[in-house]
């Protein structure tokens, strides 16, 4: 029996020790390689992408960068910069908002102001400043001020919060809630290459988590840059510890390090039960994005921020006015009969007596027979054109609702 057990050890030893050097022979230039059509990479993947290192450094040391890291918000705009991506004139003030001037702590008397949060269909990425729609509504009316707080990449919790520590302050008459269909799925994200893989900001974000009947709000849990960098790339389980609860997107298995990861061997064997386990059924921005409005817990998170907004902004005086911004999908597939995906989130919101603009229609409209490339830009978000359709559309809700004093529909 001993020497049994003894032939039985040495096989399994010789075995471990050729798999050991044919994995060092397989993945001795890289972690990843492509087989056929997919790629595989040993497991644990980095919590952070060379790519994204240098991105990082660009975020810590480059002041010329219009976006910088905020320990309240994650990301937010640098105050005072004006860049230029892909063709597009980017111009902040001094208060870090999207404008090509400054506003006073207060409106003037006789200017309705009007503030606008949410993500980047609401900033109007992809054209400059003043193609964007928040500058063409301000400058449709001569007594209207429009302040454009909106961030690329941004959940409704990021906009709430910014809202509520940044704009509030500037006493708006008008608050416009940006929601675009993508947000259900940021609501539920604490670090963003979790539900994205290529994104361009590797950041964290404070968080709004369903708990007995209410929601509770988690902070962004790294202060600092350097502190979300020296987490990610030595103590990667603390990292996971302190993001991954309440992240629907985090897949601690993909991560997660082990004192046998010294041995490719082993990341092999565990790259593969992974690859069985999971197969393509990861939860990323890949994912199909019915899927998540058909999740509860995403659905009902969101509808409680926003009715949360609201609320926040009818305490401070002022009145709401949830703006949704369809992609181009939602839009053809309007045209086709069907209601946008986030349909019965808007009816529940006018149940409540929630001013409520859905802007799908009027991109129907405008288009009517034509093709719909014109609205758009290459990068999915609205061009010149479609941003047009959007500063007509909120200003004739304003003046039909009588939001706006004095004003004409166009």
């Amino acid at each position: 029996m001993v020497r049994l057990l003894a032939k039985i050890g040495t096989i399994l030893l010789i075995t471990l020790v050729l798999l050991e050097v044919a994995a060092q022979v397989f993945w001795w230039q890289a972690d990843c390689v492509s087989l056929s059509d997919k790629e595989l990479c040993l497991l644990p993947r980095p919590l952070l992408t060379e790519e994204q290192l240098e991105q990082l450094d660009a975020l810590e040391n480059e002041d010329n960068l219009y976006h910088q890291f905020d320990p309240v918000l994650g990301w937010s705009i640098r105050p005072g910069r004006r860049v230029i991506y892909d063709g597009a004139h980017y111009e902040s003030n001094d208060l870090g908002i999207r404008a090509n001037r400054d506003y006073a702590p207060t409106p003037p008397p006789s200017v309705t102001r009007l503030a606008v949060f949410g993500p980047s269909f609401a900033h109007g990425t992809e054209v400059s400043n003043e193609a964007s729609w928040p500058f063409l509504l301000e400058h449709s009316q001569p007594n209207l001020e429009v302040m454009n707080w909106a961030v690329g990449g941004y959940g409704t919790d990021q906009a709430l919060l910014r809202y509520l520590t940044q704009g509030a302050a500037y006493a708006p008459h008008l608050v416009i809630i940006a929601y675009e269909e993508e947000n259900l799925r940021r609501n539920v994200n604490r670090y963003r290459p979790f539900y994205n893989d290529d994104t361009n900001t590797p950041l964290t974000k404070p968080i709004f988590i369903l708990k007995d009947d209410h929601l509770e709000r988690l902070d962004n849990p790294f202060q600092s840059l350097s502190a979300l960098r020296d987490a990610a790339l030595h103590t990667p389980n603390r990292f996971l510890e302190l993001v991954c609860p309440h992240d629907f997107y985090c897949v601690r298995e993909r991560y997660q390090t082990s004192s046998f990861d010294i041995f490719k061997s082993y990341r092999f064997l565990r790259t593969l039960a992974f690859e069985m386990k999971f197969g393509d059924r990861l939860p990323t921005y890949a994912t199909h994005l019915f899927a998540a409005y058909t999740d509860q817990n995403q659905t009902e998170t969101t509808q409680r921020l926003i009715q949360m907004f609201v609320e926040q902004v009818q305490q401070n005086g002022s009145v709401p006015l949830v703006v949704t911004f369809p992609r181009r999908g939602t839009v053809e597939a309007y045209r086709r009969g069907d209601n946008p995906i986030y349909y019965e989130g808007v009816v529940q919101l006018e149940n409540e007596g929630i001013h409520v603009l859905d802007l799908t229609p009027f991109f129907v409209e405008a288009a009517r027979d034509d093709e719909l490339d014109r609205f758009f830009a290459p990068g999915g978000h609205y061009s010149e054109v479609g941003n047009q359709v959007v500063s007509k559309a909120v200003l004739n809700y304003l003046c039909q609702e009588e939001l706006l004093s004095n004003c004409a529909a166009r």
